[in-house]
């Protein structure tokens, strides 16, 4: 009886168990949300910086070169505009006499080339000239064979000579179409002509030897005896060449092939004289000039440097100016730039005191610096100006400076804990009508401990704060308050 008491009660606890757990099971998980408002996003980092009073100005040359004179010295006092030194100019000097030697000689190549071309259009006229003549005297001398007998002897020595005629006149042609080639080749180097005009220039020399060769056989036939059956023939040949020919000097007449030549050699002459004024700019520049009036702090030239434009020459204190110098972390030196706003905050017992400041320089080398845990590092001097200054900016003063690297108003922000990784993708639970649903986002910026979601939940919507909950999954009914 005893040992049937003993298994009833454990049969009872066993089910209390149970059904204490299916109960439990049963109930929604207690969880700790965020409901999703329209805030002011904005991330930041902050570095230690110091008032500085002093403002110091530096003076740069804008040539190189070997300084010649320094006219001041350290702790002098400077005007704007007063000269400091004078830096060597004379190989501008030389250069720019040879560039003009250079412009007056192309000058008289372009004189030449002009007086080439009267000469040679000269020279055709007078052959034109001379072979309208001679084909009077062939048409005369081709009547006179059709009419009378003229002794052989005495047609051939007359036509040996207007054959030498031709001849002579096809060697000159010869000769003026080389130098008309050697001119396109020159225009065709430097891009002024393209390929196919230097290819119409090469073939009109190749024509101009054929017909020489042509002219020079013709004599050799005219050497020989001529029928009378073939005088005809040949006055018809002879007068017909001599016609072409008067038409191609008459065609060269109405083309100048000097005006190219002349086009680029008047190019080398305005490149020359840019040249010049580039120059002379510069040897007016070899006179370095402070900018501003002050008290000169450093002097870094003497009679014996040789400087460039990257190195300042001198250092001008121009008086007092508040700017808050703060050397910032390679690490966030490509998150800020000249020009952005920045926050500049005191610290006190009564509460911090907030101005705001523009960047107005960042160094272009980092420097080695040691922290106070004894680390080195390489940090960047950064240049602040405030955009009002009080009491509280004195020199030697610390000031927190907030590089503010995000900020927009009216964004959906969630803490980091919320957020888990599925697959590769960004998710947050959001809770809807008690129950979890893994919902995909699109993450933005990155603040201090939240991240902002550029899609995926909007407004409104229930966020479970801690993504990694025991007991937490997709469909898990929850309950908040």
């Amino acid at each position: 009886m005893k040992k049937k008491i003993k298994y009833l009660l454990a049969g009872v606890i066993v089910l209390t168990i149970l059904g204490a757990i299916i109960i439990n099971s049963l109930q929604p998980l207690r969880v700790d949300v965020v409901v999703i408002e329209p805030i002011h996003a904005q991330a930041y980092f902050s570095e230690r910086g110091i008032v500085r009073e002093d403002k110091l100005v530096d003076i740069y040359s804008l040539v190189g070169g070997e300084v010649i004179d320094v006219y001041v010295q350290e702790g002098q006092t400077i005007s704007a505009g007063e000269v400091i030194g004078v830096v060597d100019s004379s190989e501008l000097l030389h250069k720019i006499e040879l560039i003009k030697v250079n412009n007056r000689a192309i000058l008289a190549r372009i004189d030449d080339l002009v007086a080439d071309e009267t000469r040679a259009r000269d020279s055709q006229r007078a052959d034109s000239n001379t072979l309208l003549r001679e084909l009077d005297t062939i048409s005369v001398q081709e009547q006179i064979a059709r009419t009378s007998e003229m002794d052989n002897q005495q047609v051939r020595e007359e036509n040996i000579r207007l054959q030498n005629i031709l001849i002579e006149q096809s060697q000159r042609d010869v000769q003026n179409l080389e130098q008309e080639l050697e001119r396109a080749n020159t225009l065709y180097d430097v891009g002024l002509i393209p390929k196919v005009e230097l290819e119409a220039a090469e073939q009109a020399l190749e024509d101009s030897r054929t017909a020489l060769t042509a002219n020079e056989q013709k004599l050799v036939i005219i050497n020989s005896d001529i029928s009378s059956a073939d005088q005809s023939a040949y006055y018809s040949a002879l007068k017909a060449s001599i016609q072409a020919r008067i038409d191609s000097i008459e065609a060269t007449l109405r083309v100048s092939y000097s005006q190219p030549m002349q086009q680029y050699y008047q190019t080398q002459i305005e490149s020359g004289e840019l040249e010049i004024a580039n120059s002379e700019r510069m040897v007016g520049n070899s006179i370095i000039k402070s900018h501003v009036s002050g008290r000169i702090s450093h002097l870094y030239i003497d009679s014996k440097n040789v400087i460039g434009t990257a190195t300042p020459v001198a250092k001008i204190r121009t008086g007092t100016d508040h700017m808050i110098e703060v050397f910032v972390s390679t690490v966030n030196i490509d998150d800020i730039q000249k020009g952005d706003s920045v926050e500049l905050i005191f610290t006190r017992q009564n509460g911090d005191l907030v101005y705001t400041g523009t960047i107005r320089d960042v160094d272009d080398r980092a420097e080695v610096m040691v922290s106070a845990l004894g680390i080195e590092e390489r940090r960047v001097k950064v240049l602040i100006e405030p955009d009002s200054i009080s009491e509280n900016f004195r020199s030697g003063y610390d000031v927190e400076v907030r590089f503010v690297t995000y900020s927009s108003d009216n964004r959906v922000v969630v803490p980091r804990t919320a957020i888990f990784k599925d697959g590769g993708q960004s998710m947050v639970y959001v809770v809807k009508n008690g129950t979890v649903v893994a919902t995909s986002v699109e993450l933005g910026a990155n603040l201090r401990t939240a991240v902002v979601i550029e899609s995926g939940v909007g407004f409104n919507d229930v966020v479970i704060r801690n993504a990694t909950q025991e007991g937490l999954q997709n469909g898990t009914r929850v309950t908040y308050e």
